[in-house]
């Protein structure tokens, strides 16, 4: 028999944007459920890289998340990204500021570690939702899940890019201009990976996508090609068949290769990117991370964007049972916050996508200004 349970905040998803949501409602007083459709530690298919502002962001909830996260070993610090042009000399470029890869594995877990201490956070793990509803009589969000129904004045999607929550309540579709698909591996013992270095390729054959090759603990690495889903569906392009052609044939990348050995699957998904505006709250109702596409047009990062993101629905929650008003036009904030933060920075890179990606030529002779590192510190701060 289905057990009812009643909470102020309901997450769907524990992921990095559903534990930063609910470690931003921690000392709020509300009570707050968290769904998740697996138990931890669980994978997520991903790029693995965590951008150098997130300790920022758990700072701004309060300093000793910030301090767990510095402590956190399983991690490797990068500062540096090698980019490789089609005619194969790379650059490096480097922010000056240090980020890391690890492994969504053991980060989503350590979120989920630091949140699930809390006392008013409560998760609910293997619990798969299979209906999101919003009952306008009652004025309240009402889950269901395999086991259980749970009700809340306020639901945060972070369930995401194939977001029950976005599917329900908004009526927002993939647009394939504005998404991207990519493929990722892990391998041991790819050689010559250089220090606190993550490496960017863009190689003729595989424009206008990149292959990524992401060190991780214990001499691991992730590996994987994406490309916009436009651009995948007009060239008719394989990615899986693509990125193994070039760990066996390219010249330049099949001897880093020539020990390596793949551990698990080599596994694809899907990135909705932040280049167009979408709908991201309304009544009841506020989404965050890939369920809001908010990924990177450019990089394809997702896991700050979901942090950021978090967060500001954690803080707007807040305002919301302060001022006992859940209407569409008062989750507007929470818009405002997000796309005042992110939008800008990723219109800018969708833009330099669509520009130089597919053009071999244009990008070698990028890379040549960009060896100049004044003009690389000066096109850093000026693509945000």
């Amino acid at each position: 028999m289905a057990i009812q349970k009643n909470y102020d905040v309901i997450i769907c998803g524990a992921g990095p944007a559903g534990s930063t949501a609910a470690l931003a409602l921690v000392d709020s007083g509300l009570r707050v459920a968290v769904i998740e459709k697996y138990s931890f530690p669980r994978d997520k298919i991903c790029g693995d890289a965590v951008a150098s502002y997130v300790p920022k962001v758990l700072n701004t909830i309060n300093p000793r998340f910030k301090d767990a996260a510095m402590e956190f070993d399983q991690k490797v610090i990068v500062d540096t990204c090698r980019l490789y042009a089609p005619n194969k000399k790379y650059v490096d470029i480097s922010s000056g500021e240090y980020g890391f890869i690890a492994s969504r594995v053991a980060w989503d877990n350590f979120l989920y570690e630091l949140a699930s201490k809390q006392p008013n956070i409560t998760y609910f793990l293997n619990q798969p939702i299979i209906d999101v509803s919003i009952s306008e009589q009652r004025k309240e969000v009402i889950v269901k899940t395999k086991g259980d129904t749970f009700t809340a004045k306020l639901i945060i999607g972070c369930d995401g890019a194939q977001s029950i929550v976005n599917k329900k309540i908004t009526k927002t579709r993939p647009d394939l201009s504005h998404y991207s698909g990519a493929v990722r591996a892990y391998f041991k013992n790819v050689s010559g990976i250089p220090d606190n270095t993550f490496e960017l390729h863009f190689i003729k054959e595989a424009l206008p996508g990149y292959f990524w090759i992401f060190p991780i603990k214990d001499n691991m690495a992730n590996v994987g090609l994406g490309a916009l889903s436009k651009s995948i569906s007009n060239k008719k392009m394989n990615l899986r068949k693509s990125m193994m052609d070039i760990i066996q044939n390219n010249p330049y990348i099949k001897e880093r290769f020539a020990n390596a050995e793949m551990v698990g699957d080599l596994e694809g998904f899907g990135l909705p990117l932040g280049s167009r505006k979408v709908t991201i709250s309304g009544d009841h109702f506020m989404l965050c991370g890939d369920a809001a596409a908010l990924i990177d047009p450019a990089s394809g990062e997702g896991i700050g964007q979901a942090m950021v993101s978090g967060r500001y629905a954690g803080w707007h929650a807040k305002k919301c049972f302060e001022q006992n008003n859940f209407t569409g036009t008062f989750m507007k904030g929470y818009d405002k916050l997000v796309y005042d933060k992110l939008w800008w920075t990723h219109r800018k890179h969708f833009y330099l996508q669509k520009l130089i990606l597919d053009r071999a030529w244009l990008l070698n002779g990028l890379f040549t200004f960009l060896k100049n590192k004044t003009i690389s510190r000066f096109l850093i701060k000026a693509m945000g």
